[in-house]
């Protein structure tokens, strides 16, 4: 058995991004940078004024100021501010030359062609500056860097048309359990309905492209089967039948296929017998079948190697971690670091009250993992890492 920081280490150590492609920004949400970018022009390009008003000298306020001229945005007209002079400008409209400021519309009273200031304006009052978001040639996107919404944004204002982004990753999910059906289905007596394959899809659709789910029973022949068939996915991940019980058909269905697994048990709660192999040029995660179990371990190892697999650097493709203050004081007795449900209430983590690797409504209600370390007793107030879960 490893720990869960060696664990993360084999698994990112041992993949390399997909290829990359060149796409518009705006198709590219969710991916990967796989080039350095900087800007091409300033933004904003020109001093603009921020607000609908009256473009002003600073020094001629307070005062009655003669209005030579309208300024909209979108057009340059060329317009110049002399002295006692002023032009009725516009949000985003480029500032006349000689202007230093812009007084707000509703601090204006207009008549007649002349606009009356009641008082002194400073230099630069409501004026963007050329440059004063992004200088021309500006770092904008790193290698392995998220394209965000945000991302996208600026990358658009400052007229960037394509990128090179890598591929995401391609992944199936596959169940196994003699015990399980599909929702709509009726259950025998012992018998449960299927949750982890739609969880995982959900839970990895922000780094990864599901292409394809099946479902197995407790047969390693049929396992095997299941798996060839996904043979086109960049990773697999396979719900429940990893330990080595008499029902758990994971290891002889990856040695039948000549699978080469790294590891199988990691030191971590909920969660210890997870798996990482591969299979030709395929990565493999096997994944317990107790559902939290499964949402815990695809947090911590699963996401970060498909983001890795999606073009993520090896240092933002690890889970997001910060540090909040305890509701109540948390036991761990246990020898592997715990990682408890919990929610935010007034700036404070409150763990959730069940805590067994069964509880999906626990899970639901929570916004965080707290990572309680082994053998540790944490007390109301004290500082303690957590994993945001909620994308």
């Amino acid at each position: 058995m490893i720990s869960e920081s060696e664990a993360l280490d084999r698994i990112l150590a041992g993949i390399t991004p997909l290829p990359a492609e060149s796409i518009p920004p705006v198709l590219a949400a969710g991916r990967f940078s796989a080039e350095e970018i900087h800007s091409p022009i300033a933004l904003p390009a020109l001093d603009q004024s921020s607000m609908d008003g009256y473009a002003v000298r600073s020094a001629d306020t307070p005062g009655a100021l003669r209005l030579v001229g309208e300024q909209p945005a979108g057009v340059a007209r060329n317009l110049t501010v002399g002295r006692g002079e002023t032009v009725r400008i516009f949000t985003g409209a480029p500032m006349p030359a000689g202007a230093d400021a812009v007084v707000m519309q509703e601090d204006v009273s207009a008549d007649g062609g002349i606009a009356r200031i009641g008082e002194a304006i400073p230099v630069g009052e409501f004026v963007r500056r050329s440059g004063s978001d992004v200088c021309r040639g500006q770092w904008l996107l790193g290698i392995g860097e998220a394209i965000t919404s945000a991302r996208i944004g600026l990358l658009c204002a400052a007229g960037i048309q394509e990128l090179k982004s890598h591929c995401r990753a391609r992944i199936g999910i596959i169940s196994s359990g003699n015990e399980l059906r599909q929702p709509g289905e009726s259950l025998a007596p012992g018998e449960i309905f299927e949750s982890n394959v739609p969880m995982l899809s959900a839970q990895l659709a922000s780094v990864a492209t599901c292409i394809g789910t099946a479902h197995s029973p407790d047969d390693d022949l049929v396992l095997a089967e299941r798996i060839r068939a996904l043979s086109a996915a960049d990773a697999l991940i396979l719900s429940a039948g990893v330990s080595v019980g008499e029902y758990d058909p994971v290891h002889e269905a990856l040695r039948r296929l000549g699978a080469e697994v790294d590891f199988w048990r990691v030191a971590v709660k909920p969660g210890k017998p997870f798996l990482f192999a591969r299979l030709g040029t395929q990565w493999i995660f096997g994944l317990p079948g107790n559902p939290v179990s499964s949402f815990v371990t695809a947090h911590l190892f699963v996401r970060p190697a498909l983001a890795r697999l999606s073009g993520a650097s090896a240092a933002s493709a690890a889970p997001a971690r910060i540090r909040v203050p305890l509701a109540t004081s948390i036991d761990n007795p246990g020898p592997r670091p715990h990682y408890v449900r919990a929610a935010i209430k007034n700036g404070l983590a409150c763990p959730a009250a069940l805590q067994q690797s069964h509880g999906l409504s626990s899970l639901a209600a929570s916004e965080l993992l707290l990572r309680v370390p082994a053998d540790a007793r944490l007390q109301e107030g004290d500082l303690v890492d957590a994993l945001p879960i909620t994308f």
